[in-house]
This record gives structure tokens, sequence and C-alpha cells, in this order.
């Protein structure tokens, strides 16, 4: 049986490893070999850095039980897939998680999405906004934004897939404020508020899983619900070792892991020929370490 997840400390915050299959969607093509990480253990790593959110700077997000469920299963559509990848038929390279045609990717998110709901409405909504944001075109040169990917004749799946969406997030507003216990969450500056945080951990997530290779800022990060946002500067420290200023997490410094295998980069013949090189590709932790910058009180930002 192989493991998967995101590697913490010893405590009880600690992500568990989960027992399964699957394969990777995020490849490291710039390497030989190749490193591959699954996208759901993306998904678990996003989950752990929601679930150590919060310090005297930057204020949790309410209900905070729905964010982290989010956070962590905002890409599980993508799990059947990754059962039996696939092979792209003009470049014989594995697809990732940027290259699945736009038809087909938009129907994992919405498998995904449909999951999500039916055990927490706040949750679902989350993510239901998460998604559409991944189709904005004004972010199409963020990494890992589908927007960049998607080509002008796959255009109209996006642009149906985004009003589909549109009317799920209407109809999920409707039964929240419907109900006690969720209607004072759903105030349109603090759902966009949230799904901002998600937007930001989903990136710091992706920044690890595509590598680490570089110094690089998140914009516009909520740090509370008053409207006050920060920049956040991640800087590499020597090796695995990075900081983060502002930095948002209750705990420091944050140590965790990622799940990765590493596959020869070569032509593959078809799907059969990429599912059995995984097959016997066996895991090792790629292993990290964050902590805040020095002169964090400079780096709080706009929106105060």
């Amino acid at each position: 049986m192989e493991t998967r997840g995101a590697l913490g400390d010893n405590d009880a915050s600690r992500p568990e490893f989960r027992q399964g299959g699957g394969t990777s969607l995020i490849i490291q093509q710039n390497t030989d070999p190749m490193v591959v990480i699954r996208q759901t253990d993306h998904g678990v790593l996003t989950g752990f850095f929601a679930r150590e959110w919060g310090n005297e700077v930057f204020s949790k997000p309410e209900p905070f039980a729905s964010f982290c469920l989010a956070a962590a299963e905002h890409d599980n559509g993508w799990q059947e897939w990754e059962l039996e990848p696939e092979v792209d038929p003009k470049s014989f390279a594995p697809y990732n998680f940027m290259s699945v045609p736009t038809e087909e990717h938009v129907q994992l998110y919405q498998r995904g999405i449909d999951r999500i709901v039916k055990s927490d409405l706040y949750a679902g909504l989350l993510v239901a906004c998460h998604c559409s944001g991944l189709y904005d075109r004004a972010r199409a040169t963020m990494p890992g934004y589908s927007a960049k990917y998607v080509r002008a004749h796959e255009q109209h799946h996006a642009n149906d897939f985004v009003q589909r969406l549109r009317l799920q997030q209407l109809r999920l507003k409707v039964d929240l404020r419907n109900n006690p216990a969720t209607r004072e969450f759903t105030d349109e500056t603090r759902i966009k508020t949230t799904a901002q945080r998600l937007d930001a951990l989903d990136r710091l997530s992706l920044f690890f899983c595509l590598g680490a290779d570089h110094d690089t800022t998140i914009e516009g990060v909520p740090m509370n619900d008053a409207g006050e946002e920060a920049d956040w500067e991640l800087r590499g420290a020597g090796g695995h070792d990075f900081t983060l200023n502002p930095y948002p997490f209750r705990r420091e410094p944050l140590e965790f892991a990622i799940l990765a295998r590493r596959i020869p980069k070569r032509r593959y013949l078809d799907d059969a020929d990429l599912q059995s090189v995984l097959a016997v590709a066996p895991f090792y932790q790629i292993k990290y370490s964050l902590r805040p910058g020095i002169g964090r009180e400079r780096s709080y930002a706009v929106g105060m």
C-alpha cells in the first residue's frame, strides 16, 4: 500500500498519511528524471496550511472547519483520473494538471465540487468560488491558473463552466442564508475574503509542489475580514528552508513534506506505458521548513 499526504510535526494537527492508490498530475518537467507529485497530495498540503492559519496578525476565517475542508478537498475531483493517468498523444509526455484538455478538467472540477457540497455546503461554496477564479483571464499569468492554459478553441468549455458555477453559487448562498447556523457567514464580502485566503494557500502549496526554485510574491492575501491585506514575500533561506513575510501561521517554524516520485524524462508510448512506470516508482519525501522573514513589519500591505 502506498501513502499520501503532507507531513507536519508530531502534534495533533499533523495531517495523517492516507492509504490508497493514485498517481500525480503535478510534474516538474525541467528535471531528469522528472519529479511527479499527485494533485490530491497538493490538496493535502493546502489543507495542512489551512489548519495552521491564524496568529495575532492573521485572523482565522469562519466557519474555520469549512475553510479547512475546502482547502484540503478543493482538488478531490482528480482522484479518479489519477488512478489511470494519461499521455498526451501529440507530445508523448504525461498530461499534467496544466495540460489536461479543458473539456476534461472542467468535468473533474465539477465532480469535486459536487462531492464537497454533499458534506459541507459552505466548503462547497468556497471551492466553487475558487474554481471560478481559476478561469479568470485577468489571472492568466499566475502559475497553476487554468485560464493560462485554455486554448482558443476550448474557451467555450471554460465559459460554460463558469456560468454553471455562478448559478451553483447562487443556489448555495440561498440554502446557507436559510440556515440560522450559517447565515452570518454569507455576507458577500466575507465569502470573497475567505475564498481569497483559499486562493493564497492554493498558490503557496503549488509553489512547493512545482519545485520551489525561485523567490515569489503572493499578492492581496486577506489578514482579517475588515479589508486589510498583505503581500506575502516568499524567499529562499538555503536548501529547502524558506521564509514567508508576513507570516500567517500559528507555529514557527512550520515543517512539512511532500510525497513524490521520479520517472524518466522520455517519450511514453501510451497510457499503459506511463502507468506501468509509475506503478513501480518508489515514493520519497521532499521536506521543507517555513518560518517568518526578518523585518516582517515592512510587508503589511494594501487595504489598511
